[in-house]
């Protein structure tokens, strides 16, 4: 038997603990050689305002109201002057944002209310949750950190307006969400609250609502900061009734009437809550990966502060018709060094039912193929080029009253021609949209064929609806 010197196997020792330290060593850096590139797709943060007309903005043509913070992110990014919702009244409008989907897809034909109402409405009482696409489930599935923060008004809320059983947000693929008119954590006044609460009574969380609901996203970003992307639905309550703006809210504007002092205070509030939003998103340092959306459910209100206050620049009809007035809203894009800034975009049809494709598409995912979105990717408009429509826009209202603007039962958007119709009483009107914005020439009577084939489109459409 060979006896090895100590000297040697002193030596080999040696030897082998730095060839295994070395093996280790080579293992660390092959580790940081495989590690992934930082993920370059954008936050995403959509502003939904509810009841804001297309006029009640300073960059939309206001003279009285002041908005510096939202004509400023105009000014830093572009404006769309023919962006349009899917309905003139709030739960329909906002099902189109979640599903890609026209509502009376999912018989969302006016807002949700208590269930006997809905019933007699032929409505459910909530958006359905048993869809395989959702925008936020679809963000979510993309690897983006999601979020919900104000109005829901899809189902729910506290009664007797809403269904203590809907589902809650977080349902649709939310991460986390605090709403009000919906069910789930909501806010008492200024505080957080941790169940549904029916709130349109509480005078502290009325003026407070912008603020709270900003708060919630500043301190969601904050907190998720370099993690992953993120995605924020931030939908406030302003300018929806009810209004109760404290003194000091009211504070510039004394001297006008009683409604131009309450609804101009309530706009001014939330203006300045945007505005500490888009602030702190810049001092985080992410203005350059973040793409933020300023828009509103439907056109201002035809009753309250808002009838004599709230404008639609001109636009005929208001909440409610089906008209421009009603369909048409604010639409301020901003990506800093992406698009272009104080840039105006007229040309450019819209939807909401655009979002969820745009969305996706930037978030670098497919959407099945199976799932009939009623929208296009206008991803264009990001990359500082014109979008040009292929697929025609339609709107079906149920309730309609004949001596009224909501007279017409459907309308349809083809290109520059608008139809609005009522088969009952045997009224339309059709309108070149991009030479008469305002529908004051109704051009029916002299062009029949086009009457009768933008008509059919719609019909052709309505077959495709549940019953």
């Amino acid at each position: 038997m060979r006896i090895i010197p100590l000297k040697h196997i002193v030596l080999g020792v040696v030897v082998m603990t730095m060839l295994s330290c070395n093996n280790t060593k080579n293992e660390v850096v092959a580790e940081k050689d495989d590690t992934k590139k930082e993920d370059s797709r954008p936050n995403i943060i959509f502003i939904f305002a509810d009841d804001w007309g297309f006029g009640d903005l300073g960059v939309y043509g206001s003279t009285e109201v002041v908005t510096p913070n939202i004509d400023k992110m105009a000014a830093e990014g572009t404006r769309f002057t023919q962006f349009h919702v899917t309905s003139g009244v709030c739960s329909p409008s906002r099902s189109s944002v979640i599903t890609g989907h026209f509502p009376a897809r999912h018989r969302v034909h006016g807002h949700f209310a208590g269930n006997e109402v809905n019933a007699r409405r032929n409505m459910p009482n909530y958006l359905n949750d048993s869809l395989s696409v959702y925008l936020p489930k679809t963000m979510q599935k993309a690897g983006y950190k999601t979020a919900h923060f104000g109005k829901w008004h899809l189902g729910g809320g506290g009664e007797p307006h809403g269904d203590p059983s809907a589902p809650e947000p977080k349902t649709y693929g939310y991460d986390e969400a605090r709403v009000w008119n919906g069910n789930g954590p909501t806010w008492k006044g200024d505080q957080k609250w941790p169940t549904t609460r029916f709130m349109d009574t509480d005078t502290l969380w009325v003026q407070s609502s912008s603020k709270i609901a900003v708060d919630e996203t500043i301190d969601f970003i904050k907190k998720n900061k370099g993690k992953q992307p993120m995605f924020v639905n931030l939908w406030l309550k302003d300018p929806h009734t009810p209004l109760w703006p404290s003194e000091a809210q009211r504070e510039s504007f004394k001297g006008l009437s009683p409604s131009k002092e309450t609804y101009y205070a309530v706009l001014k509030d939330a203006d300045f809550h945007v505005g500490r939003l888009l602030e702190s998103i810049s001092k985080m340092g992410l203005d350059d990966n973040t793409l933020i959306i300023f828009s509103s459910d439907n056109g201002p209100a035809a009753y309250g502060p808002s009838l004599e206050a709230g404008s639609t620049a001109g636009l005929k009809g208001r909440k409610v018709d089906i008209y421009e007035g009603g369909v048409v809203v604010p639409f301020i894009v901003k990506w800093k060094n992406h698009v272009q800034e104080n840039k105006v975009d007229s040309t450019s049809v819209l939807s909401t039912v655009d979002l969820l494709p745009t969305f996706a598409s930037l978030a670098e995912t497919e959407l099945q193929k199976d799932y009939n979105i009623d929208g296009e990717n206008i991803r264009s408009i990001l990359e500082n080029n014109s979008f040009k429509r292929t697929k025609p826009l339609f709107w079906e209202w149920r309730f309609t009253k004949e001596n009224s603007n909501h007279w017409a039962q459907g309308a349809v958007r083809k290109g520059d021609w608008k139809l609005l119709f009522n088969e009952k009483i045997k009224k339309e009107e059709l309108y070149n949209i991009s030479k008469d914005p305002f529908e004051k020439m109704n051009v029916a009577e002299n062009n029949e064929q086009l009457v009768n084939e933008l008509k059919s489109l719609w019909m052709d459409w309505k077959k495709e609806l549940p019953k």
